[in-house]
């Protein structure tokens, strides 16, 4: 299971991004994020997907996810009923991983429960 955001364990961050130019910005170890509803979330996309960054999209339906996936992100962060987006992602043999976003340490083991592919604490994103 991926964990990031826990104080004790060492992760590259995750660095919000809202138009291209700012990816260019962020440091190469860092995991560039945005939501799926952003008005540049296509553009954003494609980008990373064209330039070889590790990326990963915050979305809020199947649709979202459906739509997203077709860019190849790393990650696809879900804040609802993550154990949806994981049997999608399972279904279709997505290569990203689901992430949800948790707020305390104790939903890690209800994670583990209902085997998603990791967490991120949402403080960490800055949520």
């Amino acid at each position: 299971m991926l964990i990031f955001g826990h104080p004790q364990i060492p992760t590259n961050p995750f660095v919000r991004v809202t138009e291209i130019p700012q990816i260019a910005q962020s440091l190469a170890s860092a995991i560039v994020y945005f939501h799926a509803k952003d008005k540049e979330a296509f553009n954003l996309s494609a980008h990373c997907s064209q330039n070889g960054v590790k990326y990963a999209v915050l979305v809020a339906s199947p649709l979202e996810w459906a739509l997203m996936v077709n860019f190849k992100p790393s990650y696809i962060l879900v804040e609802n009923e993550p154990k949806n987006y994981q049997s999608l992602a399972d279904d279709y043999l997505s290569d990203a991983r689901v992430l949800w976003v948790i707020d305390k340490e104790e939903q890690i083991e209800q994670a583990l429960k209902i085997r998603i592919d990791g967490v991120v604490f949402g403080a960490f994103l800055g949520l």
